[in-house]
């Protein structure tokens, strides 16, 4: 488990100033949480709708490996900041 953790923690980690609307709460949660293991999505990434798929995926994850899943207030803030700036059309 401290080798996942090591692992991902040196990944790069955008910064929120890479997002949309960058000193917003949304998009610190979007670079803090979600760029440990990965590279952090664009909000742009998918369509509002599509961000809740996208967000309880992430969540099912991260419990399964042994992280710490998102609190009910932070999804809740995550998952506004990303439909408030996603994409207006499915990408083809």
């Amino acid at each position: 488990m401290a080798m996942l953790l090591a692992a991902c923690s040196e990944r790069p980690q955008p910064a929120a100033r890479e997002f949309p609307d960058p000193d917003s709460a949304g998009a610190t949660l979007l670079a803090s949480r979600c760029g440990t293991c990965h590279v952090a999505p664009l909000p742009s990434a998918h369509v509002a709708a599509g961000w809740i798929t996208v967000l309880n995926r992430m969540q099912m994850r991260m419990r399964s490996r042994g992280y710490p899943v998102l609190a009910e207030e932070e999804q809740r803030v995550l998952l506004e900041y990303l439909q408030a700036h996603a994409a207006t059309a499915v990408k083809k």
